[in-house]
């Protein structure tokens, strides 16, 4: 989709089109952000030195700060590199992702999907029944990604849900378990690390 996203031709209402597109694509997955939430962001909430961005008064009215990995925290560099440059506006209040069809604004929320949902289709990103995703997905591929990445370090899953709540900007690790699907991948590396830890007490009740 990267690859895609930097193949798309700049328009005269879009000059940094496939740089938008390719941060978008980048933050949504590295993030968990919501569609809303990424189009909200502006120059005031990116902080390119630390990797920091800030989501304010998003849903339930809860404003949250987000580190970026290293790999997205140079990526949004080298886009506000672009974004500064002139004849964009480095006023903080404005957007980081910027479309000029009629002067300097945010995408729209129907504008950014479907960029997003033709990034799906030229990447051929699809199921086995040839079914697209959604860009609200990428919110899911984030949360199952994180846990995927805790079973294979060893940590403790349940002490870290706390903070991917909140770092999804959740209310309660209720709302975050809705995100984390029992995929095949889950199961197998869930049930490797029982297996571990408990598989010799299995064997010896099963004699």
């Amino acid at each position: 989709m990267l690859t895609t996203a930097d193949n798309m031709p700049a328009t005269s209402g879009s000059p940094l089109r496939s740089q938008v597109y390719r941060m978008a694509v980048i933050l949504l997955y590295t993030t968990g952000l919501r569609r809303g939430e990424l189009l909200r962001l502006t120059l005031a909430d990116c902080e390119p030195d630390s990797g920091v961005l800030r989501v304010r008064e998003s849903k339930f009215h809860k404003s949250r700060i987000l580190p970026l990995s290293p790999d997205a925290h140079a990526e949004l560099r080298g886009y506000l590199q672009m974004r500064l440059a002139p004849p964009f506006s480095k006023d903080p209040d404005t957007p980081l992702l910027i479309n000029m069809e009629g002067g300097l604004r945010p995408y729209t929320g129907t504008g950014i999907s479907g960029g997003v949902h033709a990034l799906f289709k030229a990447a051929h990103v699809q199921d086995g029944e040839g079914r697209r995703p959604r860009v609200h997905d990428l919110r899911h591929s984030f949360a199952v990604s994180a846990l995927i990445r805790w079973y294979l370090e060893g940590a403790d899953v349940r002490s870290n849900l706390p903070k991917l709540a909140m770092y999804m900007g959740h209310v309660s690790i209720v709302s975050t378990t809705h995100y984390l699907h029992f995929l095949p991948k889950l199961q197998a590396i869930a049930s490797d690390r029982f297996e571990s830890a408990f598989g010799d007490l299995v064997r010896e009740a099963a004699t």
